[in-house]
């Protein structure tokens, strides 16, 4: 990638001007980019000139070091983008990073032989900024070993604010909604793989369906709809196509709902589009399980606000489904997710919800890819 292409945002192409000037005078140490094969990223990245460039949700950053602790180099467009940074698979704390270029004194001392296992998770999504992670500083002492190996089995999620984990760690009586009450790793999805040793990517993006977004746009700057990001690196940079032969899932959970955030969709049209987008999952995934999972958001309870709504998205997935096997494919299938109602002040769901939906999913998980522990 040209470094100062129109596709490279100005804060990563300043950032990497900079460092090629300094890299060699750096009080940090030596330089080590975030394409070394010590560096292990799961999830979708854009990598050019040695940074990996962050939309989705989810994106998990592994190494292992002895000796001295590293400083971490990321920028960030904004000054919402938040990541869990945890020691030896402890309980995670949180980073916030500032606008531009963040350098990271790792606060956890120094490594013996054997190393320490620092893992780095990206806790929130597109639409509430982008980041980059551009590599690590080594202090005089400090070795990078190799990185823990993915587990073997991989799942993938296409979703919209619920698969991002949005505003789930509000609780009341506060219910802070925010981009740092966000927080993907304690999301269904991530549960999920989580409790099935699993890889997993998550190509989601809050408020995106798949005919129209949460405002009943179907165009515009904003508009970033499944179909559109489901074929990108990064969810809203149409120039950057992803290469699914890097990552081919075991089973893709598709959970979306946002298209009846605004109104009912035109039933007989949204079938033939749901099914259309389907098909184009299967053109890329031909050997993945796919289930499709009723959106959570939308009621259970006759004559309340979204029964209608949630009937209809029933219907559809289950004619989906019915289409998909007439023309011979047996790896597709439907699964009843419950309602949940978020809390007084936000409908999305909260962390507790979250872990119900991945108890109400797993069995059946477990049913279609056959892993049984």
């Amino acid at each position: 990638m040209n470094l100062f292409c129109p596709a490279t945002p100005l804060w990563i192409s300043l950032f990497a001007f900079v460092h090629g000037l300094a890299a060699e005078e750096s009080p940090y140490g030596v330089f080590v980019p975030a394409d070394d094969v010590a560096v292990a990223i799961m999830g979708r990245v854009a990598f050019g000139e040695g940074t990996a460039r962050m939309g989705f949700p989810g994106v998990t950053i592994r190494l292992t070091y002895a000796g001295p602790a590293p400083t971490l180099s990321f920028s960030a467009g904004n000054e919402n983008c938040y990541f869990n940074t945890s020691l030896n698979e402890a309980q995670p704390v949180v980073m916030k990073l500032k606008e531009g270029e963040n350098l990271v004194s790792l606060p956890f001392g120094e490594a013996p032989a054997a190393g320490w296992v620092v893992e780095i998770v990206r806790r929130t999504e597109s639409w509430m900024g982008e980041a980059a992670f551009h590599g690590l500083y080594l202090p005089d002492g400090c070795e990078l070993l190799p990185p823990p190996v993915w587990p073997k089995r991989k799942l993938m999620f296409i979703g919209d604010s619920t698969t991002c984990g949005e505003f789930n760690e509000r609780f009341p009586p506060e219910e802070e909604i925010s981009p740092r009450t966000t927080n993907v790793e304690r999301s269904y999805g991530m549960i999920l793989a989580d409790r099935l040793d699993a890889q997993v990517h998550l190509v989601a993006y809050g408020g995106q369906g798949i005919v129209r977004d949460w405002s009943g746009a179907t165009e515009g700057e904003d508009v970033s709809l499944a179909p559109d990001y489901f074929e990108r690196t990064l969810p809203r940079l149409e120039a950057l196509f992803w290469d699914h032969t890097q990552y081919q899932p075991d089973a893709i959970i598709i959970n979306l709902g946002t298209d009846f955030d605004s109104g009912l969709p035109e039933e007989e049209d949204y079938y033939d589009v749901y099914t259309g987008f389907v098909e184009q999952v299967r053109t890329a995934y031909p050997l993945s399980y796919i289930m499709l999972v009723e959106s959570n958001f939308l009621s259970d309870q006759e004559g309340s606000e979204g029964y209608e709504a949630r009937q209809q998205l029933r219907r559809t997935l289950e004619v989906v489904v019915e289409r998909g096997r007439e023309a011979g494919d047996r790896r597709i299938g439907f699964a009843a997710a419950s309602y949940y109602p978020g809390t007084p002040k936000d409908p999305h769901l909260t962390v507790q919800q979250h872990q119900q939906l991945a108890d109400e999913l797993i069995d059946h998980l477990r049913q279609v890819t056959g892993w049984k522990e």
